[in-house]
């Protein structure tokens, strides 16, 4: 009984250090006169570790996405998402607006590097056209 309760505990923790993180990024973006993309991937999904490879990594583009987003890439298995963000399939990438961490935009499933950056370069003239 008492190590469900340390369990419980611990769940409990590590779920609020996620929320708080969120928190910093949108302080971060905010700061930074960025939007955020929040990438929400699942464990043994191919297309998540490919677009971390192809995508997410390579210093050129990784360089390009945080000259207009702060990006966060969490787990689904690691982090209990606000209600306003639903996630079916994997991976799932959202553009938030820093201010209320509304979705402005999202995608979802795998999607090349060239596509995609096109595709947050579009978003992120449009939010700030507005």
């Amino acid at each position: 009984m008492l190590l469900r309760k340390i369990g419980l505990i611990l769940i409990v923790i590590v779920c609020s250090l996620q929320a708080i993180d969120l928190q910093d990024v949108s302080k971060n973006a905010l700061k930074e006169h960025k939007l955020i993309l929040l990438s929400v991937e699942s464990e043994n999904c191919r297309y998540c570790e490919k677009m971390n490879k192809e995508v997410f990594t390579p210093t050129k583009y990784a360089a390009k996405i945080s000259t207009q987003y702060v990006q966060k890439i969490v787990n689904i298995q690691d982090i209990k998402l606000p209600k306003n963000l639903k996630v079916q399939y994997y991976p799932t990438n959202f553009i938030l607006d820093p201010k209320d961490m509304s979705i402005v935009d999202e995608f979802v499933g795998y999607t090349k590097a060239d596509d995609f950056l096109s595709l947050l370069d579009l978003v992120y003239e449009q939010e700030v056209q507005n």
